[in-house]
C-alpha cells in the first residue's frame, strides 16, 4: 500500500509565525477594517507568534506546553472585532483587550502562575495606545 502523510506544523522563527499569523485573516476583510483595528489585529498577531515562539524553548519557554494554536487568534480577532464594534466609546478599552485574550482566550490554556504573569506582561507591553500612532 501506499500512502501519503500531510502535517500542518508551525513554522520556525518569529518571522515565520508572525507572517502565518497575519496571513490568517482576508485580505478583503482586513482592508474593509477601520485603522485602530487594523493595528490591534497586527498586535494580536504579534502577540500570537510570541506566545508559539516560546513553546518551542520547552522548559525555559514556559513551565508545561500549552495547546496555542490559530484557533485561538481567529477567536481573539473575532472578539476583537464584536468588542470594538459595540464599544461606541472613542477611546480603546485596553485594560479589558488584555483581560479578555490574557485570562480568558490564550489564558484559558495557561495554569502556572509564571506562564500567567509572563502572558500578562506581554499584553501590556502590546495593547497600548503607542501601537496606534502610526495611524493617525
Amino acid at each position: 500500500e501506499r500512502s501519503v502523510k500531510l502535517t500542518n506544523e508551525p513554522p520556525t522563527g518569529l518571522n515565520a509565525n508572525l507572517r502565518r499569523a497575519f496571513a490568517f485573516f482576508n485580505k478583503e476583510d482586513f482592508e474593509d477594517r477601520d485603522a485602530k483595528v487594523k493595528a490591534i489585529l497586527f498586535g494580536l498577531c504579534h502577540f500570537h507568534a510570541v506566545m508559539l515562539e516560546r513553546k518551542k524553548f520547552g522548559p525555559m519557554g514556559y513551565n508545561m506546553m500549552y495547546p496555542f494554536s490559530m484557533g485561538d487568534l481567529r477567536d481573539s480577532a473575532s472578539v476583537l472585532y464584536n468588542y470594538l464594534e459595540n464599544n461606541q466609546s472613542a477611546k480603546i478599552p485596553w485594560a479589558d483587550l488584555r483581560y479578555i485574550f490574557g485570562e480568558v482566550m490564550y489564558g484559558g490554556h495557561i495554569v502556572d502562575d509564571w506562564d500567567r504573569v509572563l502572558c500578562k506582561s506581554y499584553l501590556e507591553f502590546y495593547f497600548v495606545d503607542e501601537i496606534l500612532d502610526e495611524t493617525e
